[in-house]
């Protein structure tokens, strides 16, 4: 029997988010901010669950670093 559950979206608040990539919660606040002016400047993408709670999929996260991958112009 196959089951309909999916597995579960695993989701990291900002700290956790930004220790993942790397970078600063506050840098990730930043680019939220800025993503609301400047589309091109934004962040990862990210749900908010409530005024005070942000949390980011490591999809997510996975899919905007390798969005800004680059190569050597060497």
């Amino acid at each position: 029997m196959q089951s309909d559950l999916k597995a579960p979206r695993r989701a990291l608040r900002t700290t956790e988010a930004a220790r993942y990539l790397g970078v600063s919660a506050s840098l990730l606040r930043k680019m939220r901010a800025r993503g609301i002016d400047d589309p091109s400047a934004h962040g990862p993408s990210y749900i908010k669950l409530s005024p005070s709670l942000i949390v980011y999929e490591i999809a997510s996260l996975d899919s905007w670093l390798d969005s800004h991958r680059t190569r050597s112009a060497a």
